[in-house]
């Protein structure tokens, strides 16, 4: 990413006063904006085509079509927006499965108020390098 070039963010959770959790953390850094929203996995897919974020912030169970086959659809759609995982599943199969999409990170939601910025950042920066992000 360009240095202060705008940050476009799709943060797609089913539950409201999550998403709105996550818009107050962004608010952090101006030059990021939630450009939209989503409260399932299949609506994240048409939003992200429809938007083209550079970030989508994805939980994992959500009705209709959960986080990970949505972020395999979004990879194939839209291979330039990075995916986060903000998710509170623990669980060591569903996190090398949520990775395996291609994903640029994996954070559990227990873990945003501190870590989101800096994932996001390491994911814009250094793209797969984000990865390495701890899980607990």
């Amino acid at each position: 990413m360009t240095p202060g070039k705008p940050v476009h963010v799709l943060v797609v959770d089913d539950v409201l006063e999550w998403r709105v959790r996550i818009r107050s953390i962004l608010q952090q850094r101006p030059e990021w904006h939630v450009i939209g929203e989503a409260c399932n996995g299949l609506e994240a897919v048409q939003r992200t085509e429809e938007l083209r974020p550079d970030i989508v912030l994805l939980d994992i169970r959500m009705p209709i079509l959960n986080g990970i086959e949505a972020a395999k659809r979004i990879r194939q759609d839209s291979p330039h927006s990075r995916i986060i995982f903000v998710t509170q599943e623990n669980d060591a199969e569903i996190k090398v499965a949520a990775l395996a999409t291609g994903a640029e990170g994996y954070l559990l939601k227990a873990n945003a108020q501190n870590q989101l910025l800096s994932i996001i950042e390491a994911a814009l920066r250094d793209g797969h390098d984000a990865r390495a992000f701890p899980f607990d």
